[in-house]
């Protein structure tokens, strides 16, 4: 009887440890990795963004809703160029990506809103490089690239359809592109010193400006934009 009595209360006590384990809290590496950060969009619609001269192209950038997050997303018929009305400096910005076949997009960071933003602020290239459409586009051109300026690593794109997750820091002179949880780019912009790059893209010396989408006429969808300024 007390060997029956000793089982049964160990088994009670293993179904209470595991009960408050899985009502237990996420560990506090898993919280801290977003400490810090709110969402850049509020998930409902585009209060706090403004587009650039000209406005949008068609409807421009649209906002649903999605179980994992709300999506802020373009058709190839519609896009432009869309900022946050909030400047940046130093940052690091957390976002997911989901690509249709042969899509083109970028981010911009420290950007104006207006001019010639490629070169006039930051572009981090957003581009389905796997397809033949692109086979042979320059180096710096690939998915990542600190546009025409810094070649991305490729190869770490996932399949066309699914999400991506991507982290760009710009901290300093320094850009720094994590696709997937593999830096792709890494590089003080201080360091180039190439004239002819230089007179083309004056805004890699800019040390503050907006965050935008650049569309260039394709199907593109962002999720779970957040940002932490450093």
């Amino acid at each position: 009887m007390i060997r029956r009595l000793c089982v049964a209360l160990v088994l009670a006590l293993l179904a209470s440890a595991c009960a408050l384990s899985s009502d237990a809290p996420a560990p506090a590496a898993a919280v801290e990795a977003e400490e810090g950060f709110s969402p850049l969009f509020n998930g409902r619609d585009l209060t706090g963004w403004a587009y650039g001269p000209g406005g949008p192209s068609g409807e421009g950038y649209r906002v649903r809703p999605d179980k994992d997050g709300a999506v802020i997303y373009c058709t190839e018929h519609d896009g432009g160029n869309l900022f946050t009305e909030q400047q940046y400096d130093d940052f690091i910005l957390r976002f997911e990506f989901k690509l249709t076949p042969a899509a083109n997009n970028g981010i911009a960071i420290r950007s104006p809103m207006e001019g010639r933003i490629t070169y006039d602020g930051i572009e981090i290239q957003v581009l389905d490089d796997t397809h033949e459409q692109h086979a042979h586009i320059r180096p710096a051109q690939h998915h990542g690239s600190v546009y025409d300026v810094v070649p991305a690593k490729p190869g770490h794109l996932k399949p066309v359809g699914e999400w991506n997750q991507e982290e760009i820091i710009a901290r300093g002179s320094r850009i720094t592109v994590k696709l997937n949880g593999v830096t792709i780019v890494d590089k003080d912009l201080a360091t180039i010193t190439n004239q002819r790059t230089l007179a083309k893209h004056p805004g890699i010396k800019r040390q503050t400006g907006h965050i935008g989408f650049l569309g260039h006429g394709a199907a593109v969808e962002f999720r779970n934009l957040r940002i932490k300024p450093l």
